[in-house]
């Protein structure tokens, strides 16, 4: 009976809470006209994160105060606020469509990573170098044409052999012979890239789900092919 009886409080008490959460969602919408995709109790008492498209802020439970900032552990100085964007910037591994990736492996290739390029880039084709150096990673790589780069990406892809046309290219400064092919793979990675709010390359993506930007040396790729 006293088993019972708590299964019921404790519904009473979720749907109580996911009640509130979800006025706090509508009251949000109302006064900034932004759509939050979660609210939750902060760490602080009183106060509720919100987040809308990654970005994060808090509010209290009437919405009469944003907050925009970081709370921090008092005791271990932690960035609680940090750590949380952190997790809500990971990408899942599954979603990404690697079917459209050019896969270049070097060494066993047992880590992985995913790196949006364009071949006009130079941080782009420095990174690739550093994949190379270290080694030990299989590679797949979004072209994402951004700068004008339309066309050379059009011939890595309709390349009898992509991965070597990208290597060439990447490594050597090789220019792709001309050639042509249903390329509209490029048209899903700016979409894909849009999505993900990606206006910068080289950007990579860890198996973890972490997310960088920038032609990173070996020491910090390998921290990052690393991590679980």
């Amino acid at each position: 009976m006293f088993g019972a009886a708590a299964a019921v409080c404790a519904a009473l008490y979720s749907a109580g809470a996911q009640s509130l959460e979800s006025r706090i969602a509508a009251r949000v919408l109302a006064v900034t006209t932004m759509k939050p995709d979660t609210v939750r109790p902060a760490p602080v008492k009183g106060l509720y994160e919100v987040v809308v498209k990654r970005r994060l802020f808090y509010v209290d439970e009437k919405v009469e105060h944003l907050i925009v900032g970081r709370i921090f552990d008092a005791a271990t100085e932690t960035d609680i606020t940090a750590a949380r964007i952190e997790e809500l910037s990971r990408i899942d591994w599954k979603e990404l469509p690697l079917q459209d990736a050019i896969k270049v492996v070097y060494g066993n290739g047992e880590r992985k990573v995913a790196v949006f390029t364009d071949a006009r880039c130079t941080y782009c084709q420095m990174l690739e170098k550093s994949l190379r150096e270290t080694g030990n990673v299989t590679v797949y790589n979004f072209l994402y044409p951004i700068l004008n780069s339309r066309e050379v990406a059009r011939n890595i892809v309709c390349a009898k052999d992509p991965a070597k046309a990208l290597q060439d290219h990447m490594l050597n400064g090789t220019e792709p012979p001309a050639a042509k092919c249903d390329d509209s793979v490029l048209d899903r990675n700016l979409a894909l890239g849009a999505r993900y709010e990606i206006s910068a390359t080289p950007f990579i993506i860890f198996a973890n789900g972490s997310r960088v930007t920038g032609a990173l040396p070996s020491d910090q790729l390998n921290r990052g092919l690393n991590l679980k």
